[in-house]
């Protein structure tokens, strides 16, 4: 039983971009979140929303805006 989704190219420059302007976009709103200054916090953090952004594109997600709104639905963020 195959994926239902192409393996993406992750050499693809729109693909990268996307990527790109997904994490950019959402990093702030997780940052935000994040009262701890703890760096390797901070580092951990960054790496799960950038695994969660390639899961999602490897899912067949490409536009930043939903791979951004798809990201920000699944990260538990902290309310202060």
């Amino acid at each position: 039983m195959g994926s239902r989704h192409p393996t993406p190219n992750w050499s693809d420059p729109k693909l990268l971009a996307a990527l790109t302007r997904a994490f950019d976009a959402t990093w702030p709103v997780v940052r935000a979140h994040e009262c701890d200054e703890d760096r390797p916090r901070i580092a951990e953090l960054s790496m799960e929303l950038s695994r969660k952004l390639v899961a999602l594109a490897a899912n067949g997600v490409t536009d930043a805006e939903e791979l951004r709104r798809l990201a920000l639905e699944t990260f538990p963020l902290k309310v202060a």
